[in-house]
């Protein structure tokens, strides 16, 4: 026979399994209610292909300038060739990334070029995806990226780190001290430079 101390221990475990259970089905009805108000992030949404990135750059190009042309390169030139009918630019690196520092709550990219290839190309595209979904692109000639990298040092497998970040309406690069890159921003007359339209 159980004594009263007991039976009593025995009711207050019996109520406290069942506000332990009845937490439990909240905390699991809560987290459903979470889980269907914030926007549940695709594996397709967050790629960002060569060829999306390719027409991006085409389009915003031919908005400014509606008569080039283009290919879509080789392997051993770039991804892609931009001609005015008269010259032709070929060798062209396109680097992309998607936005990183979620938490800062900015679009911000993470790009890397290997010290080899900064001397291979006329020019350079850096694009950053962010959290919408918007791509957002840094264009640049020869002289602007050894300006750019005159503030840097590569790595030991000599590979350059570009921390692009756009804080407060400025494109800045913090990896090494802060460099303001917002002159490359959108920079599409650097294509009209490059072919001789001034």
């Amino acid at each position: 026979m159980h004594s009263e101390f007991g039976l009593k221990v025995l009711s207050l475990i019996g109520s406290l399994k069942n506000e332990i259970d009845t937490l439990k089905e909240e905390v699991a009805r809560m987290r459903d209610q979470i889980q269907n108000i914030q926007p549940q992030s695709k594996p397709d949404s967050e790629r960002l292909s060569i060829n999306d990135v390719r027409d991006y750059i085409k389009q915003q190009l031919l908005s400014h300038y509606p008569n080039l042309q283009f290919t879509n390169g080789s392997r051993s030139k770039g991804k892609l060739t931009i001609s005015d009918g008269s010259s032709t630019i070929e060798r062209i690196l396109i680097r992309t990334s998607k936005s990183f520092r979620e938490k800062d709550g900015y679009p911000s990219g993470w790009i890397t070029i290997h010290k080899d290839l900064i001397d291979e190309y006329e020019l350079y595209f850096f694009v950053v995806k962010d959290f919408d979904g918007e791509l957002h692109s840094l264009a640049l000639n020869k002289m602007d990226i050894a300006n750019w990298i005159s503030h840097k040092s590569p790595d030991s497998n000599g590979n350059y780190h570009f921390y692009i970040n756009l804080i407060h309406g400025k494109w800045i690069d913090d990896r090494e001290g802060t460099y303001d890159c917002s002159r490359y921003y959108n920079n599409w007359s650097v294509v009209s430079e490059l072919l001789g339209n001034l």
